[in-house]
């Protein structure tokens, strides 16, 4: 179960001298390591999952603009397993990166649609549209 999502630094960027086309936007998150951690509102360890969440703005070849995510994840559930699943083979368990990647992909949207906006882009999800 996450018990606590943190973002440590938010990098973004927009390159002015990208010419008009469509625009692709294309996410990608990474676990960057995983170790315990203690912290004062658990007795027990937790797992502190350490992310990276990058939405690239694209159109044709050049990339447009990009905003970087970074913080962590708290963990609390099968620490042991999920530290040593991380030791072993750089992975989650399949059942905790579920969970792990639908919050990201949730909050970390979220997050980005106000630095987009801050920065003249399209927001990074389809929006609805009232048509006149």
């Amino acid at each position: 179960m996450i018990v606590g999502f943190n973002v440590d630094s938010l990098n973004a960027e927009k390159n002015r001298s990208t010419k008009g086309g469509d625009v692709q936007v294309n996410y990608t998150p990474k676990i960057i390591s995983v170790e315990k951690a203690s912290i004062n509102a658990f007795d027990d360890e937790v797992a502190k999952i350490d992310f990276s969440f990058t939405v690239c703005y694209t159109v044709g070849d050049q990339n447009a603009a990009k905003i970087v995510l970074e913080g962590n994840i708290l963990w609390n559930r099968d620490v042991e397993d999920v530290v040593d699943s991380w030791d072993e083979n750089e992975e989650l368990p399949e059942q905790v990166n579920k969970h792990i990647m639908n919050d990201l992909y949730r909050k970390c949207i979220s997050q980005s649609v106000g630095v987009a906006d801050t920065l003249g882009l399209i927001p990074p999800v389809p929006t609805p549209r009232i048509e006149e």
